[in-house]
């Protein structure tokens, strides 16, 4: 039974459905598109020059922009267990979220969430190792029982003053009353923890970490904060979306740059593992197919910046015509590739168009020309979760009639991250070390940072830009490097992180090992139910397969040829009276079952029944051990050397 649900994976897959509501749901029809096509050309214009220098600070874009202002993208809402508190991270602070089941005003159960900081203001420990209580949705600490009401942060009830205040309220010991509801707008009380605001936003559940909630709905009906950002694609009906969730020890920004570097697909990914060829269709060739940038503000001091060029292998064709990889001409190559010029000649190449809505979101995809869409698109959120990490969470969104199983987009996807994050390490390493020696060189080493948009050159002076690709890569940089001063929490976080690993100006901790920085199991498996799920199951036939197996093999070995059935019958009740005791209605009992169950022994045993099913169980145990092996670490130094070696495919060696 088991064995096809984990190659199907049919209850752990289903096929992602956003949230819909009548008031935030976008419904595209045809003529819609004609507004998402003039919407994504009225936002790539072509940039005039490529120099690193930064922007002049009276243009405003970037000296507006407030992280304090904004929503961050924590958990997929589905990966957060019903009734659970789960601790989620943000610029070095630990929140606690949690959901919970309550009757709406049709008597239907609808989902709840709510945030705090995780911490009890009693003793200062997690609320996220509590529980939720069943009755009022209320987080409880599990320490001393101090119990809060999610959606303000009040505490509810304090058990060891219960007695006391039961008695001071009715002059009677022993006896109780509930609790006065607290007043409306009451000013906060030292026992009370800290609510955060929180929404769910295709999907996703995002935190506000510097409002409470009732301060952010005023925000946001005061214009002050705005909604999520969103991906277009994700709110029509005919696009399906499965999602992954990864952590990572590399700095968030870093992690950002890696994702929006059009040039580095075409080596880091060349494997036939993930991508065959490699593909550089976001990057720029400096001639025939030109990147084109534009950065706008958006609402409330928002930055949004959008590159587009021609969707075409630039690379790739170079290669195959010019440097002559199969040992062919370069006459005899280009005489090959005339039948399919006069194909892809016909129409307009696509438009590679990658949209970064800072602080943390991405996305990207190959639109049609004419009507801007796209068929396949992916979507990264980047949570800031603290200097020298982030949560990485994905989301494929495409024109199919059915969902990919999720499973499948955690390994394809797991196999893909593993093959450059390894590399991010020496450039998150230097970008951190250089963004604190900025503040070093500023005598800013003992205050809050200055908010000041040319505070550090980190990227510009770290970084050598040449690709003609890396228009947007200045851009990005250029955003990060004016505004990280502003970031909550970074600057004492990065210092703490400097002197930890700086001795004399050289960085002396220990470089980690690959098994480290690219272990599944604690940065994906850990944190995805879903995965771990498919885990157990895994476990199951791998164990019952085993079982079975061995039982086969044994029953072969012991079971002997009989004159007849009714022999091998007798024989085996015999041995069932013998075994299981003396009882005269026990001994019929088993003699019955024996007599039932040998014929069917006896087929199993049969030569060709017996090594089909052996095989079969084989294979069921393969199986599962090589899709449980990848929810662990598995990109090894060999699989790295072996991968790396399909670079000159594409790519002659000089």
């Amino acid at each position: 039974k088991e064995l096809p649900l984990l190659l199907l994976a049919a209850a752990s897959c289903h096929g992602f459905q956003p949230p819909v509501s009548t008031t935030d749901s976008v419904r595209r029809t045809a003529s819609d598109n004609n507004h998402l096509r003039s919407a994504v050309s009225s936002q790539v214009v072509r940039s005039s020059s490529i120099k690193a220098t930064h922007l002049n600070a009276a243009s405003g874009l970037l000296d507006a922009f407030d992280y304090k202002t904004q929503w961050y993208p924590v958990i997929w809402s589905r990966d957060l267990p019903l009734n659970q508190p789960t601790r989620v991270t943000l610029f070095d602070i630990n929140y606690v979220v949690a959901k919970t089941l309550q009757k709406a005003q049709n008597d239907e159960q609808e989902e709840v969430y709510v945030a705090m900081l995780d911490e009890c203001p009693h003793k200062k420990v997690a609320l996220s190792e509590g529980r939720v209580t069943e009755c009022g949705g209320f987080i409880q600490c599990s320490y001393h029982g101090w119990t809060f009401d999610g959606k303000d942060g009040t505490c509810v009830e304090i058990p060891q003053t219960v007695i006391a205040s039961a008695a001071k309220q009715t002059g009677e010991a022993g006896t109780s009353s509930p609790a006065p509801s607290p007043a409306v707008g009451a000013k906060r009380k030292r026992e009370d923890g800290t609510a955060v605001a929180i929404t769910e936003v295709q999907g996703m559940l995002w935190l506000s970490p510097f409002f409470s909630p009732l301060e952010a709905l005023a925000a946001t009906s005061e214009g002050r904060l705005s909604p999520p950002p969103r991906v277009p694609e994700i709110d029509m009906p005919e696009y399906k979306t499965q999602v992954v969730v990864r952590d990572f020890p590399i700095d968030w920004t870093v992690l950002m740059e890696n994702i929006m570097d059009p040039d580095h697909g075409y080596f880091a990914h060349s494997s036939s593992g993930s991508a065959p060829i490699g593909f550089d269709w976001y990057s720029s060739d400096g001639v025939e197919n030109m990147m084109e940038v534009k950065e706008t503000s958006t609402e409330n001091g928002g930055w949004k910046i959008v590159s587009s060029v021609n969707a075409v292998g630039k690379l790739a064709k170079y290669n195959s015509e010019v440097r002559s990889v199969d040992g062919s001409t370069t006459s005899e190559n280009n005489a090959s590739t005339t039948k399919k010029k006069k194909k892809t000649d016909e129409a307009p190449p696509k438009l590679a168009t990658t949209t970064f809505v800072a602080p943390s979101l991405i996305y990207m995809g190959r639109r049609d020309n004419s009507t801007a869409t796209s068929n396949f698109l992916t979507s990264f959120w980047v949570s800031p979760v603290g200097t020298g990490r982030s949560r990485f969470m994905s989301a494929a969104v495409s024109k199919t009639p059915f969902a990919i199983p999720r499973w499948i987009m955690h390994i394809q996807l797991n196999n893909f991250l593993d093959q450059d994050t390894f590399l991010l390490l020496g450039q998150h390493r230097a970008v951190l070390k250089r963004e604190a020696e900025g503040h070093l060189e500023h005598n800013d080493d003992g205050g809050a940072a200055t908010p000041t948009t040319t505070a550090n050159n980190v990227r510009k002076s770290t970084y050598v830009y040449r690709s003609p690709s890396e228009k947007l890569a200045v851009k990005v940089g250029q955003f990060f490097d004016n505004t990280l001063s502003r970031v909550p929490n970074r600057k004492e976080s990065l210092m703490t992180w400097y002197s930890r690993n700086n001795n004399e100006n050289k960085l002396f901790e220990p470089w980690p090992s690959r098994e480290t920085v690219l272990d599944r199991y604690e940065q994906h498996t850990k944190v995805c139910p879903d995965s771990q799920d498919l885990v157990s199951r895994c476990d199951r036939v791998m164990k019952r397969s085993k079982v079975f197996g061995w039982a086969l093999i044994l029953m072969k070995l012991v079971m002997k040829p009989q004159s007849s059935i009714g022999a091998a019958a007798t024989a085996v009740s015999d041995l069932g009276s013998f075994t299981l005791g003396f009882k005269s209605g026990l001994s019929y009992l088993s003699s019955r079952l024996c007599f039932v169950a040998t014929p069917i022994a006896n087929r199993l045993v049969q030569t060709k029944p017996f090594f089909g099913i052996l095989a079969a169980l084989f294979v069921s145990h393969y199986i599962a051990a090589r899709i449980k092996r990848e929810f662990f670490f598995k990109f090894t130094d060999n699989i790295h050397h072996e991968d790396i070696k399909f670079i000159a495919n594409n790519w002659k060696d000089l």
